[in-house]
């Protein structure tokens, strides 16, 4: 037996209970001092539940929590930093208009004299930046920063409170690859320095990567514990997180690709963050056409332009109807809202479900109708029906596996974030459409949602829907497209098929190699 001193955390026999709702059930975890423990479970498992009453957001039902062998009622967030104990959180908690400096001090600030230090506190954020790699501007306002960035202000709240014991809820979600290698490498300094880290995430090859050992969730309660992982493989981990084998589906690139288009982009620039330049590329009916790239190479102009969020500073956007001869004809619509674009029978399902797939504060029902508020269906002489509301609901959380939604009456931002993304993918697939704009449709999924969206999406195709895929997971790309364009700096490479594309010639296009 391990002396209790050995372990930084210990769960003894947590339930946490909503109602009828058992989130966490009899949970029994020793997390050792000084290793990385990863947390493993389905969306809704309820992982980042545990992790909250950990952190003092929840009190549980019963059981209790011991930090470094002495038994703790853990009552608030300010008790927990002064445990030592900090969390990166799957939605960050960061004041937007503030500047870095300001997210990172907030509510532990130096005071000389009545008076806010900044010094004293800049010194100790630099000391702590040269000695994690944890280098960005300060001075920046948080809002106009990068996500990446964004998340190093977050690591850096809980260094720069002395925290030992480091929580990370889904860090990777929101990274591309070569971000995500950034940062489980700085959680490998983290360890050798001594830290203890609890890492929760959906991508079992980090797992492999980085932790000592695991413990797998389901349904709420601890259903297996990898005590070491060197000879454990990625199914297996899969197979005790879904309680099944996972075949992951595959475009057999079989299935026969229109010759009618059915969604162009005719030489469209644009100016959001970065821009794109003179960007042309048609997707055929029953085609799902990729677009490859690292992110913020302008796919965020594409995505908003496609879905009428931004307009084009020039250039032409055409979706493509059968007029009364069967003539397949282009129909301009540049200049259309996003309202406009919905009713041509467009469905987009956007890259920030938070910004702009959900409004966070009404229910997951009201949510489900929030882009078809002026359909018939719905909406009867400006009253809306709650019986339709809560039938389409229904529907999606029973096609698309919604868990903690209350029959459509939980508030959205009580949802975990993979079952915000699966019910804002079930609203926009269930939705009458001939065109879908897809963007990281799986981000912050496991392995059983990734899955079945999968093949939700193939089953688009199937049906003779237009698709536009953007995606900063190759391997999505290479499982689920027909052909592919990579971006890089606002401009974009030939139309590929997929079969005649290698991943080596992806990644050379994506880092700005050009053919000779």
């Amino acid at each position: 037996m391990e002396r209790n001193n050995d372990f930084a955390v210990q769960f003894i026999n947590i339930t946490k209970q909503f109602g009828t709702i058992i989130a966490n059930k009899n949970i029994n975890i020793d997390i050792k001092r000084g290793t990385i423990h990863a947390l493993i479970g389905e969306n809704g498992a309820g992982k980042s539940t545990l992790m909250s009453i950990l952190f003092g957001l929840y009190s549980p039902t019963s059981g209790n929590i011991k930090i470094n062998g002495h038994s703790m009622y853990i009552k608030d967030p300010n008790q927990a930093n002064e445990l030592g104990i900090g969390m990166v959180h799957q939605h960050f908690k960061l004041v937007m208009a503030y500047t870095n400096l300001e997210n990172i001090i907030l509510g532990d600030e130096f005071v000389q004299k009545g008076f806010l230090d900044k010094k004293t506190a800049i010194e100790k954020i630099k000391t702590i930046q040269n000695r994690y790699n944890l280098h960005f501007d300060l001075n920046q306002k948080t809002g106009d920063a990068t996500v990446s960035t964004q998340q190093k202000v977050e690591i850096m709240k809980m260094l720069y409170r002395d925290a030992e014991i480091l929580v990370f809820d889904e860090p990777t979600a929101v990274l591309n690859p070569q971000e995500i290698d950034g940062l489980l490498e700085t959680m490998k300094v983290f360890k050798e320095s001594g830290k203890t880290i609890i890492f929760i995430t959906h991508k079992l090859n980090e797992i492999k990567a980085v932790a000592d050992e695991a413990t797998v969730i389901r349904h709420g309660e601890v259903v297996k514990k990898f005590e070491t992982l060197e000879d454990v493989t990625s199914s297996m981990m899969s197979e005790a997180m879904v309680g099944k084998k996972v075949v992951m589906p595959k475009n057999d690139l079989e299935e026969p690709i229109s010759d009618e288009i059915g969604f162009e982009f005719k030489n469209v620039s644009a100016k959001h963050l970065k821009g794109i330049n003179n960007v042309s590329f048609a997707i055929n009916r029953g085609e799902i056409l990729a677009i490859a790239g690292v992110e913020g190479n302008g796919q965020e102009e594409i995505e908003f332009v496609a879905s009428g969020m931004l307009k084009p500073t020039s250039g032409e956007v055409l979706i493509y109807k059968k007029n009364e001869n069967g003539e397949n004809i282009g129909k301009n619509i540049t200049k259309f809202s996003v309202m406009k674009k919905s009713k041509e029978k467009i469905s987009y399902i956007p890259g920030d479900r938070h910004k702009h797939g959900l409004i966070l504060d009404f229910s997951i029902g009201e949510n489900s109708i929030i882009r078809r508020l002026y359909d018939k269906e719905f909406n009867k002489f400006g009253i809306l029906s709650n019986k339709k509301t809560k039938n389409f609901y229904k529907e999606i959380e029973s096609q698309f596996d919604v868990r903690g939604g209350r029959n459509g009456s939980s508030l959205a931002r009580s949802l975990s974030g993979g079952n915000q993304q699966k019910a804002i993918v079930g609203r926009e697939m269930l939705t009458d459409h001939d065109f879908i704009i897809i963007i990281q449709p799986t981000r912050g999924l496991d392995v059983g949602a990734i899955n079945s969206i999968h093949n939700k999406i193939l089953e688009e195709k199937k049906q003779g829907k237009t698709i536009l895929l953007i995606s900063y997971e190759l391997d999505e790309i290479l499982s689920l497209a027909d052909s592919v364009i990579v971006i890089n700096k606002g401009e974009v490479s030939e139309k590929r098929s997929i079969k005649n594309i290698t991943r080596n010639e992806i990644g050379l296009l994506m880092a700005g190699v050009k053919n000779e």
